[in-house]
């Protein structure tokens, strides 16, 4: 399986993996042979990456951010919380399954490398809140242990996964509505962040620091966030690295108002900001923590040739190990040579673009 841009050259082949609407919805199942009909029909559903069959990546493995069981228990977990703030909206939640369920996160965040080209994806739209927040958490939690500050593992894998329990009370219909959004959808929407807090800070076991990152995680270094318009040191250091996790795994999903967006152009963005949106050493850290060609990526390398990325090194992770399978005249080689960049004598060779 890798990794592909949706265009005329994933024509022919065969999809490995569904791709999904804003809501989760499979938009053609797997097996399914992409001609130029069913790559117009999911551009234009704002799908633009795919994952496809290709014999010469049989062996390529895309590992998740969590693991299976720590997904069983979000499930579990996120349907309690759904029930309980639909129909007993005015009691705090309990904070032993959350605390549960985000020591998962940091479990798994030691035992499952960083790979972000596989996010967890929704399989349907009630599934999305609960991957959202699987993905930003264990980003997140990962983030404080690269910025050498574990102590705030706990509260940033227990904000994570709670942080957005207020939209689960916004209506469907704003949150993904296409068109703009009036000015009450927009107040709906920045009261989430109120809500959710509600029914943290009545319940013993939320942290101080869980409940400051929760509050703070829309709010923005230059004072442009919501909803106290807080800026720079006002801003508590786990608030930043929230915000930096949540724009950036928000990307990686569908959206009805754009596609998903590829590891690179979403850390583009994120680089983008930092200093303005985004705290600038939070930024830098998350930069070099986030391999700029994740496992699978395609790319062009400065000898004209074509490959994909196997495997990103722990120190050189813009020099990874990659296999080539074209040719710089276009042609798709029937031997794949493994070359890796992180070595001395590979040194001349360079990445030049991403193809996808």
């Amino acid at each position: 399986m890798r990794r592909m841009r949706l265009g005329v050259g994933a024509v022919g082949f065969t999809l490995a993996d569904p791709p999904t609407d804003a809501t989760g919805r499979p938009l053609a199942p797997r097996g399914t042979v992409i001609d130029a009909d069913l790559a117009r029909r999911l551009q234009e559903a704002g799908v633009h990456i795919v994952f496809v069959e290709d014999p010469a990546f049989q062996d390529l493995q895309f590992s998740s951010l969590v693991s299976p069981p720590t997904l069983r228990l979000a499930g579990a977990v996120f349907h309690e919380a759904r029930e309980r703030l639909q129909t007993r909206p005015k009691e705090p939640l309990p904070y032993v399954p959350f605390l549960h369920l985000a020591q998962a996160v940091i479990q798994d965040s030691f035992d499952t490398p960083l790979d972000v080209a596989a996010v967890l994806h929704p399989q349907n739209q009630s599934q999305r809140d609960e991957i959202h927040a699987l993905n930003r958490a264990s980003l997140a939690v990962r983030l404080a242990q690269a910025m050498r500050l574990p102590r705030y593992a706990g509260d940033l894998a227990a904000a994570g996964l709670a942080c957005d329990l207020g939209m689960l009370l916004v209506p469907q219909d704003v949150r993904w509505r296409q068109g703009a959004l009036t000015q009450a959808d927009i107040e709906a929407l920045h009261a989430h962040v109120a809500s959710g807090l509600r029914y943290v800070e009545a319940r013993e076991g939320w942290t101080a620091v869980t409940r400051a990152a929760i509050a703070q995680h829309h709010e923005r270094m230059d004072g442009s966030g919501y909803p106290n318009r807080m800026r720079g040191d006002e801003i508590h250091p786990t608030a930043r690295i929230l915000a930096v996790c949540d724009v950036f795994a928000a990307m990686l999903l569908p959206r009805p108002d754009r596609g998903v967006l590829s590891p690179e152009e979403a850390l583009a963005e994120v680089d983008g900001a930092a200093g303005s949106l985004f705290d600038y050493d939070t930024v830098v850290a998350f930069h070099h923590m986030v391999p700029p060609f994740p496992v699978g990526t395609e790319v062009e390398l400065s000898t004209g040739e074509r490959a994909v990325v196997l495997r990103v090194p722990t120190g050189l992770k813009a020099r990874p190990l990659v296999r080539v399978f074209m040719d710089k005249d276009g042609n798709r080689l029937e031997e794949f040579a493994e070359l890796d960049l992180s070595q001395r004598d590979m040194q001349a060779t360079t990445i030049l673009r991403v193809i996808a």
